[in-house]
């Protein structure tokens, strides 16, 4: 996975769009083996408002979107 595909990820499941450096951000924690819950800090997709949300990774291993 790379930063492309949390951003995909990320907008395609909970529809928060994130920075370039929260996408470094997430990866770097999904790579250190205690990714669990990771606390986001984006926008919403269609709105532009900021959001701050806990994601749990390990749910988004499939392509389906859904909603927290």
């Amino acid at each position: 996975m790379d930063e492309r595909e949390i951003r995909r990820r990320l907008i395609a499941q909970f529809g928060i769009r994130v920075e370039p450096e929260m996408s470094r951000y997430v990866l770097r924690r999904i790579n250190s083996g205690g990714a669990g819950s990771i606390p986001i800090m984006g926008g919403d997709a269609r709105t532009g408002v900021a959001v701050r949300t806990l994601i749990d990774f390990n749910d988004t291993a499939t392509d389906a979107p859904t909603k927290p």
